[in-house]
């Protein structure tokens, strides 16, 4: 029978599969560039809609909330009556169609990927190459990091896209399937194009940046639990350590959650994290985390990878087998 629609999705009949071989395909295959991708197709309809939305006769906020509300609800509606009208053709199709869009949703392998390609161009190649590498995975100025700041900012940005690119999409789509999934997806995209709280954005951006606040909000705080398991698989730190640094310093940063994955990174690898980075030519004092640890190196980006999937597979593992327990159990 095709897929109910009920909630949650992870408990629909032949959605655990749907959900692992969506998992499975993102570890195998990765974001492949030439391939019309859903979360590049949002962003241009973003950049779209801004023109629009910035000539409505409103308040520069409102017509910022009009964008984010109306793109979060089209793709929404979109993509779960793409999914319906595929179960009337096939069950098999519209099983196919939820794990492709699933898999669309998780970023994983792409994120190992890009940190490990920083590492190879600052070993290979020197600071340059490497400043020029992770100026594509971050928002800070990058020409005048030494090694230290591009490794830093590496992690950073490897412990913020847990949750962004990997825990956040499937907990969603394990809650609502490809629907919900892609409209967090389209949340996070509107977030990172016009989210920002200075210059044009300042006001426009505001509700893309709301809404993104909130649907991180539960999952960046079940990293702290997965990260803080997956702390003594990879030879880091107690998980009640864990635990103690991200609740005193993951709340430092102005964004709710973001700090609360970076903390608990620094603590499983010993390393001292954030504290001040330019931002558009402007220095912007950011509070250290876990001042107690070392400035990173190179080689601690293997280390930032190889937590990255250990806790995403707890995280994904457990979903899973909650799932399965449930099923059973009703």
């Amino acid at each position: 029978m095709p897929l109910s629609h009920s909630w949650p999705f992870i408990l629909e009949p032949g959605a655990i599969g749907i959900l692992a071989m969506a998992f499975a395909m993102d570890l195998i295959i990765g974001d492949p560039e030439r391939l019309l991708h859903p979360v590049r197709l949002i962003g241009r309809t973003i950049t779209s809609g801004e023109s629009v939305a910035r000539n409505l006769p409103l308040r520069e906020k409102a017509q910022g909330a009009v964008l984010a509300i109306l793109l979060t609800l089209s793709v929404f509606i979109t993509v779960d009556l793409g999914v319906k009208i595929s179960g009337h053709v096939s069950k098999l199709l519209q099983w196919f169609i939820s794990a492709i869009l699933l898999y669309y949703g998780l970023s994983l392998k792409c994120l190992g990927d890009e940190a490990m390609s920083v590492k190879k161009a600052l070993v290979e190649n020197g600071i340059e190459a490497g400043r020029q590498r992770v100026s594509r995975l971050v928002g800070r100025d990058t020409d005048s990091l030494d090694t230290a700041g591009v490794t830093k900012a590496t992690i950073e940005t490897i412990a913020e896209n847990l949750v962004d690119g990997v825990l956040s999409p499937f907990f969603f789509g394990a809650l609502g399937g490809p629907a919900l999934c892609m409209s967090y997806k389209a949340i996070n995209t509107l977030d990172s194009m016009i989210g920002y709280k200075t210059g044009q954005y300042l006001k426009f951006g505001t509700w893309g940046a709301k809404l993104d606040d909130i649907a991180n909000y539960i999952p960046a705080r079940l990293s702290v639990a997965v990260i803080s398991l997956a702390s003594p698989l990879v030879g880091g730190g107690k998980p009640w350590y864990v635990w103690k640094v991200a609740l005193s310093d993951g709340q430092k940063l102005p964004s709710p959650n973001s700090g609360l994955p970076e903390a608990a990174f620094a603590a499983t690898l010993g390393l001292r994290l954030s504290g001040p980075s330019r931002y558009h030519g402007k220095l912007v004092d950011r509070p250290i985390i876990h001042a107690d640890g070392r400035e990173p190196v190179i080689q601690d980006i293997n280390s930032a990878v190889r937590l990255l999937y250990v806790s995403s597979f707890l995280f994904i593992g457990a979903a899973l087998l909650l799932g399965i327990i449930i099923r059973n159990w009703n």
